[in-house]
């Protein structure tokens, strides 16, 4: 496969004004969106060109093997003209703030201008390292040997106007529907549907009202996302249900189903076949397969086997005020409701937690705790204190 990469310009259009690409479209900076635009396209190669100032936040928006030269810079020249000769193919010059669709690039031929200036062209490497080498500058050698880019898949971002970012982020969200929907899912009101261009959706997941999706979530086969659920950096299997929840930073495996109303925080990993019911939070812990909390439990810094069973109203007290401390729970554990797991504590496999107990201590494989007060019944102890305060 021919070689692609792609020169990338980050002007600042004032001295104090970070460049137009780095604001951000949605959730994601511009370059976020045209790099991965690019990146779809075939290019495999970037040499960006930038601010020094702005340098740390354009690194966050390509890829690590980017390289990159401050405009000015003494070394500016050759390191250009190093990532020209490095490999023979095509090199696409992007001079100004553009939003690219992520369906390929539609090059006019060198000499052929577009309707619309989209600061767009592409070139033979060598060709344009030839012309820099003979003293044409950059302007030049792009208007005599550059294909410009066509307006029908560029729009040029040209203002920060409040109206016209309104319009730049609605095209953006049109562009990352119809790319998601060539991923192969399934929109039921593509309106309300919000992501990043890092996104990725498994064929025949349907996405209801109201979801966002943001980061470098990947979300498997067959899902159904939403209505009205967050998912930021998370890798999400095939069959996955999440209804009305917010997830981040964690991966959940396939056939679970989450919420409605759950909370899954970073570092969760949660098996297949898992059940997070309505206001249940995790937090850096590990869900085996199989295990049901339905509702109301706080799993937090816990490693959980599988096919344990959570009783309403769980807790695992992780914290006490200085230091979090892991609960591990194993295999076929059944929690009773109402129970609070007081960490560090392990509970075995196939163990029993009596409802209303605050456990302190490890109880082993097949055992029963019970570790709450005997209830007491004082007969009529209520009538007694009402005759003693004069009422019937």
């Amino acid at each position: 496969m021919e070689s692609v990469g792609a020169v990338v310009f980050l002007p600042r259009d004032h001295a104090n004004e970070m460049p137009l690409l780095l604001e951000k479209l949605l959730f994601s900076p511009g370059a976020v969106w045209l790099c991965e635009a690019l990146k779809s396209a075939g290019v495999g190669r970037f040499l960006v060109v930038c601010h020094d100032d702005d340098r740390e936040a354009a690194a966050a928006c390509f890829p690590a093997d980017t390289e990159f030269v401050t405009t000015g810079a003494d070394d500016a020249g050759a390191k250009l003209s190093a990532f020209l000769t490095r490999e023979p193919g095509k090199v696409v010059v992007v001079t100004r703030p553009v939003l690219l669709a992520p369906d390929g690039l539609n090059f006019l031929p060198a000499g052929q201008s577009p309707k619309v200036e989209t600061g767009m062209y592409c070139m033979s490497t060598e060709v344009l390292a030839a012309d820099l080498a003979a003293g044409e500058d950059f302007a030049g050698a792009l208007k005599l040997h550059g294909g410009a880019v066509s307006e029908t898949c560029a729009m040029p971002l040209q203002s920060r106007n409040p109206a016209m970012w309104r319009m730049y982020q609605g095209q953006a969200q049109v562009l990352e529907v119809s790319r998601l929907e060539r991923m192969g899912a399934r929109f039921i009101d593509p309106g309300s549907f919000f992501s990043d261009p890092t996104v990725r959706v498994g064929k025949g997941t349907v996405i209801l009202p109201g979801t966002i999706l943001r980061g470098k979530t990947t979300i498997g086969a067959d899902c159904e996302i939403g209505p009205n659920s967050m998912i930021q950096d998370c890798v999400i299997g095939d069959g996955v249900t999440v209804n009305a929840s917010q997830l981040n930073e964690s991966t959940v495996a396939d056939r679970t189903k989450v919420g409605p109303f759950a909370y899954v925080r970073p570092h969760c990993h949660v098996g297949a076949d898992v059940k997070v019911g309505d206001f249940v939070e995790l937090k850096n812990s590990t869900i085996g397969d199989g295990t049901k909390i339905s509702h109301l439990t706080y799993v937090g810094d816990s490693d959980v086997g599988d096919h344990v069973n959570f009783g309403c109203g769980t807790v695992t007290v992780n914290y006490d005020g200085t230091a979090k401390y892991r609960t591990t729970i194993g295999d076929h554990a059944f929690i009773g409701c109402n129970t609070n797991l007081v960490a560090p504590v392990k509970i075995g496999d196939r163990a029993y937690t009596a409802a209303g107990s605050t456990v302190t201590e490890d109880v082993p494989a097949d055992s029963l705790c019970i570790a709450r007060s005997p209830q007491t019944i004082k007969v009529q102890w209520a009538a007694k204190r009402r005759r003693a305060k004069g009422r019937k």
